[in-house]
């Protein structure tokens, strides 16, 4: 069903959120989601958006589920990525302490002409232990970004840990022009198969007051927020070896 109070178009049953999912496809500005349940393909929308340029800020609670069949391939390095760099003072001490390893290595050869085998094994054994401090010299430092802005809130975290403090509210600003409430989640089943309410806000005072409650949420510290840091560190690191 539908019905209209004043501005707003509410609506009632399944398949409401397919208004929401256009309208975001045709978002030529900017997206702002506060949702507490995401779809991995859904996901992927967003990334395809923000390769067009536009500008998405993401709020969700806990985790991002990654796609694991043919209906989604996302992964979480679709959103954050790193970058590398290079210590040149690193790089350079490693480069002349593996040159001195060498060196003493070779220097392990001139006792076993005089056949002093303990001598000669001494030195090989300073060779290789320094060899391998320099070796394991990290050259690189790495940094963490997130494509778009994002904040995913750990429900548990706040002033009563012990309780679930989950960011509930579905919120969808389109261009700053359109807004959707309701019940439905950023996930197909949300805007397809669920029983929902969305109602879709154009009044212009209205759009900017949720707006800026949406910015107000994205900058508190009353949950704590999922590092961007430490996630960069889990997804790459883990992979290095």
């Amino acid at each position: 069903m539908e019905t209209y109070s004043n501005k707003d178009k509410i609506c009632l049953g399944r398949k409401q959120g397919i208004q929401i999912l256009d309208t975001i496809k045709s978002a030529k500005k900017s997206v702002k989601i506060v949702s507490p349940y995401l779809s991995s393909s859904y996901l992927e929308e967003l990334v395809k958006l923000r390769k067009k340029g536009v500008e998405i800020t993401l709020i969700t609670s806990d985790e991002l589920v990654q796609g694991n069949n043919s209906y989604s391939s996302f992964k979480h390095s679709d959103v954050i990525k790193q970058n590398k760099t290079t210590n040149n003072g690193t790089k350079n001490r490693r480069k002349v302490g593996i040159i001195i390893s060498v060196g003493i290595l070779l220097m392990s050869i001139f006792p076993l002409i005089l056949k002093q085998f303990y001598l000669s094994l001494a030195i090989a054994f300073i060779g290789a232990g320094v060899f391998i401090y320099y070796y394991s010299l990290k050259m690189y430092n790495y940094e963490y970004y997130s494509i778009f802005r994002i904040k995913v809130f750990d429900s548990k975290s706040g002033k009563s840990p012990q309780s679930t403090n989950l960011i509930h509210s579905k919120i969808f600003i389109i261009d700053e022009d359109i807004a959707y409430l309701g019940s439905a989640n950023f996930t197909y089943s949300g805007f397809t198969t669920h029983y929902e309410t969305v109602i879709k806000i154009e009044d212009k005072k209205a759009i900017k007051d949720i707006s800026g409650e949406v910015e107000s949420l994205f900058n508190s510290t009353e949950l704590k927020a999922k590092s961007i840091d430490k996630w960069g560190k889990a997804i790459y690191e883990s992979s290095w070896f």
